[in-house]
């Protein structure tokens, strides 16, 4: 199974295991992920969410070896729904953590954005290389802009570098930077059993006000840039970039 929950006294620890592939997320590793979100809506048992990433890295972005075989329409429909994925994970009623090692490169760092904590091992790959590839970062956009303001934003996504984990934790991006790949479980853990020993009616309540605030301009700003990304699909340097970086994978 390309995801797998885990339940252990009130901490539910949401593995990706497509480790094979760097945890890019596929339609069929999304469509999972979305089940369990809706199971995780009524989940009494689980009060604090940890998503953590098998193998060497959190999760590198959307699978682009499938994506270079779909149209310009299908594309945009892909993104559209590794989008609702990804800002579900605000939506749910228990507070969410995502815990980073290795590399969380586009898709992969706005999956992590959309926990409401991310702690972060200090040699993480951290970046949004998609203009290098010739489009785009296709959701998240709005959210990283809320994070670390227009202008941090706007550098790291029209440079299409990486940055540091220490440079992300200063700008707001991220919560916490762990010294090593092995401290961050433990870390998330740590910061689990502080959230679960808070009322739940109070994290669930926050949570709802601030989807409530901000929630209908992520949406928004997530379907816009969906529909850019199909735009740059129609030109060959796009193109090429989805099937050069898929053939590295």
């Amino acid at each position: 199974m390309p995801v797998e929950l885990e339940i252990d006294n009130g901490i539910g620890i949401l593995h990706l295991q497509r480790s094979a592939s760097a945890n890019a997320l596929d339609s069929a590793m999304l469509e999972q992920i979305s089940r369990l979100q809706r199971r995780l809506q009524r989940e009494k048992s689980v009060q604090v969410l940890i998503t953590r990433g098998e193998g060497k890295g959190f999760c590198a972005g959307s699978d682009l070896r499938e994506q270079a075989n779909f149209t310009p329409s299908q594309a945009e429909k892909s993104q559209r729904l590794e989008a609702k994925v990804c800002r579900e994970f605000l939506r749910l009623p228990q507070p969410t953590i995502a815990g980073v090692h290795g590399y969380a490169l586009g898709g992969g760092l706005f999956l992590a954005t959309h926990h409401d904590f991310q702690i972060v091992a200090a040699d993480a790959r951290l970046g949004l290389p998609e203009v290098k590839l010739g489009w785009n970062p296709t959701f998240g956009i709005h959210r990283l802009c809320q994070l670390v303001g227009v202008g941090v934003a706007s550098r790291w996504m029209l440079l299409g570098s990486e940055f540091s984990p220490a440079e992300a934790a200063a700008n707001g991006c991220i919560t916490q930077v762990v010294p090593r790949a092995e401290d961050v479980l433990d870390a998330c853990k740590l910061l689990a059993e502080k959230l679960r020993q808070l009322p739940r009616g109070g994290l669930t309540a926050i949570k709802q006000a601030i989807w409530g605030a901000c929630g209908p301009q992520w949406v928004r700003s997530d379907a816009r840039e969906a529909r850019l990304y199909r735009k740059c699909l129609t030109f060959s340097e796009a193109q090429a970039g989805a099937r050069n970086d898929a053939r590295k994978h």
